[in-house]
């Protein structure tokens, strides 16, 4: 059910105060950035704001470029948002919400990144730029889209109402197809995608139980409730590796959002052996200035104008 203009704008004057007074305050996005809620958690995720990473829980407030994962056993985890629409993951799903690094397509910025997972964007009241995973964009999007991202498998299935919808690889856009209420998009690795109007037995065994079901939204349960976060261990650069190695367009900011972790030896290591897969890091990892000073402090043998001197050895008369 969607919330009235009134209720939206409560909302976001709760939502800021509240990620203001929150445990961690100075790792919450800033209050213009606050977005959305999470307000249902069955199982375990993260969520990494800025470089901090905090054990997820219900209450908590995330904005653009949040990085969400969920547990393998995750049965759920939503997101609402103040103007009505939600966003629900399931298990081993991977997201980045808002990417900035995609604000400046001519749509608008989308509402999640999906990396790897199952993801349903519910938009009941209007049309928004949805979903973009390495496979396939939604360019637009009124209605309820579920999108399932395995490996280089790609899904989309639209519940209720229409989207457009982009093919993709490396980055680029291949063609543009329509998809009404309840048509099935699919993608096997490089081949290329079909659409029937089924979904078909198999495709409803995958789908995570949770989302069989519409669910009301729970955001003004949290209009005046915080929660204080909970910090975990940094991710390494393993964990972050797929994250650090994805497209361009999400890449692009990450030495500025992780760039101190340059100076811990084990991550830069990591950083240095996988720099191929982002070159992007180069200006961290060996700073143009340092490397100009080091040359010109490097020693170099002047040449004499003179010519060399032959030293003739002559034997005992």
């Amino acid at each position: 059910m969607s919330l009235n203009i009134q209720a939206w704008r409560r909302a976001r004057r709760a939502l800021s105060l509240a990620a203001l007074t929150c445990g961690l305050a100075h790792t919450a996005p800033a209050a213009h950035d606050v977005m959305g809620v999470i307000t249902i958690l069955d199982g375990d995720a993260t969520a990494l704001i800025d470089a901090t990473r905090v054990r997820a829980a219900e209450g908590l407030r995330v904005g653009p470029s949040t990085i969400i994962e969920t547990g393998a056993k995750t049965n759920l985890l939503r997101i609402d948002i103040p103007d009505g629409t939600a966003i629900d993951l399931g298990p081993s799903t991977r997201i980045m919400l808002w990417p900035p690094g995609m604000a400046t397509r001519s749509n608008g910025t989308p509402a999640l990144y999906l990396l790897q997972g199952w993801a349903k964007l519910s938009s009941p009241s209007a049309t928004v730029p949805g979903i973009v995973t390495p496979a396939l964009e939604i360019l637009a999007q009124n209605g309820v889209a579920v999108a399932c991202m395995h490996g280089a498998d790609a899904l989309l299935f639209i519940e209720s109402g229409y989207a457009q919808l982009v093919e993709r690889k490396d980055g680029k856009e291949l063609g543009t197809l329509p998809l009404k209420n309840a048509e099935l998009y699919t993608r096997i690795g490089d081949a290329n995608g079909s659409v029937g109007d089924k979904a078909g037995a198999a495709m409803l065994e995958r789908l995570p139980r949770a989302f069989r079901d519409t669910l009301p939204s729970r955001a003004a349960l949290f209009l005046e409730r915080s929660v204080e976060l909970r910090a975990l261990p940094k991710p390494t650069y393993a964990e972050l590796e797929p994250w650090l190695t994805a497209e361009p367009a999400l890449r692009r900011r990450f030495p500025k959002r992780f760039g101190a972790r340059a100076a811990e030896p084990e991550f830069r290591k990591a950083l240095i052996a996988h720099l191929s897969s982002h070159r992007e890091w180069q200006p961290v990892l060996f700073p143009p200035e340092i490397n100009a000073k080091v040359q010109s402090q490097v020693q170099v043998p002047r040449r004499s104008p003179y010519p060399p001197i032959t030293v003739i050895t002559r034997g005992p008369r």
